[in-house]
């Protein structure tokens, strides 16, 4: 569901727009385009449908100040026919295209969903650039240890082929860099590397991402949409959480790694795929296979190669430069902060971590925000359950102890604190303190600390 802003001073054309793309989309609808800017800078927005005569600010002024907010945000314009030069200009500004009035439902419908998907996989895309780069993910997984030495070599061998790979670990542990490592050493390496996660989409809903659909296949299909199947070919597609995917879909999945097809929901023409396929699962397969909660046959299929990452605490040798890398990462929320104390280390280091590098990372991020000093010290990286209370209370029992202080006034304060680090950055304290834009928008405006 992508967030929509339509910005309109003709109410007929308002509601038009929203009935046609409510409710797949969550819109919004301005006739005053600064309330609409206003929106953006407090709560984000995925795409932006303007209208390019508008009084006071103009469709040309929003979009360029649109994208000053946000370069990402898709924007759209308006314009009748007699305005038509005047879209074009808009396009060579920046604009994504334009729409004409009077709207034809299905053109608009079309144009949306092809410009979301686009910035779906653009979005993708970026992350793996990101992961592949000096520094990155891919440089801090390819640690000394000598399994994981074995285990880069092994997907340096299995990336050389088409094969299907199988990845296999704990929760946290870095599946998916690794699935991101194959594709980036494999022939593949200059096409779309695409992830979904299987397990938090419902049946009819997971066919549909992947092998797309076609119009009115079910509720909600306004419109033909390809698949991540499609939008993959000629690149890597990992699916993640593989186990947790019902026998009926497995057997479609069966199909598609045997005949390199795809069918759309709702079709009936096999569209052919190129694809390499890469399954991750913190499940044993082998022994699902074996119990009957999981298809033998693509078991098989799916492990010709067979990858499995260690848990961190097998390897806490990582412990140290992981921990640098992510201090590296999270450096613009407390830039005072150089580096990890000793004895900081030695606590990071004697700890299990059932969520593996994924807990790493959440304790260093969360030993920025408190940290007060120039290195992370034990007071800082809370670990453990209850590590944001527990853990502050054991590291100062001998202190003296603090009056009562009301929850609200507490959140207040650490909402504060985290907006302050971030520079007032919105949407990077909303990542931070794990919710979402809106849901922040709403306590700044109920803690009087700005949400106007």
């Amino acid at each position: 569901m992508a967030r929509i802003l339509v910005v309109d001073d003709d109410p007929l054309a308002q509601r038009v727009l929203v009935r046609l793309l409510c409710p797949a989309h969550d819109v919004h609808a301005y006739g005053d385009p600064a309330a609409a800017l206003r929106h953006l800078a407090d709560r984000g927005a995925d795409v932006i449908l303007t209208d390019l005569r508008m009084p006071g600010l103009d469709g040309i002024e929003l979009l360029s100040r649109a994208r000053e907010l946000d370069p990402e945000v898709l924007v759209f314009v308006i314009t009748g026919h007699s305005s038509i030069a005047s879209a074009v200009e808009a396009t060579k500004r920046g604009a994504e295209d334009y729409l004409s009035k009077p709207f034809e439902p299905d053109d608009v419908l079309l144009r949306v969903e092809r410009a979301i998907e686009r910035r779906r996989l653009l979005a993708r895309v970026r992350l793996q650039e990101e992961a592949a780069a000096p520094g990155g993910a891919h440089g801090v997984f390819l640690s000394p240890h000598p399994r994981m030495a074995a285990l880069a070599e092994f997907a340096r061998k299995a990336a050389r082929t088409d094969s299907t790979v199988l990845v296999q670990g704990e929760t946290g542990v870095g599946k998916e860099i690794v699935a991101r490592l194959v594709h980036q050493w494999s022939p593949r390496a200059g096409r779309a590397f695409v992830s979904i996660n299987c397990g938090a989409l419902p049946e009819t809903l997971l066919e549909s991402e992947l092998f797309g659909h076609e119009r009115g296949a079910f509720t909600g299909a306004m419109a033909r949409r390809a698949g991540y199947f499609e939008a993959a070919d000629g690149g890597t597609i990992l699916l993640d959480e593989i186990g947790a995917t019902s026998p009926a879909f497995q057997v479609r999945l069966l199909r598609v790694l045997q005949e390199r097809v795809v069918q759309r929901v709702g079709g009936t023409t096999p569209i052919a795929v190129d694809v390499r396929v890469i399954a991750a699962t913190n499940e044993d397969l082998e022994r699902a296979a074996g119990e009957g909660r999981f298809r033998k046959d693509l078991y098989y299929r799916l492990g010709v190669v067979t990858l499995v990452v260690p848990p961190l605490r097998e390897r806490r040798e990582d412990v140290g430069p992981l921990a640098e890398h992510f201090l590296r990462k999270y450096r613009h929320v407390n830039p005072a902060v150089r580096g990890v104390s000793p004895e900081g280390l030695a606590k990071l280091v004697a700890y299990d971590y059932p969520g593996n590098v994924r807990e790493l990372e959440n304790v260093v991020e969360r030993a920025m925000i408190l940290e007060t000093g120039e290195a992370l010290s034990p007071g800082s990286l809370l670990v453990g359950p209850g590590a944001a209370l527990a853990g502050s209370r054991a590291e100062r029992a001998d202190a003296p102890q603090p009056e009562p202080v009301a929850i609200d006034d507490a959140e207040r304060e650490h909402i504060r604190r985290v907006l302050e680090r971030c520079g007032g950055r919105r949407g990077e304290a909303a990542r931070l303190l794990g919710i979402d834009k809106s849901t922040l928008w709403r306590k700044l405006k109920r803690y009087g600390l700005g949400g106007d």
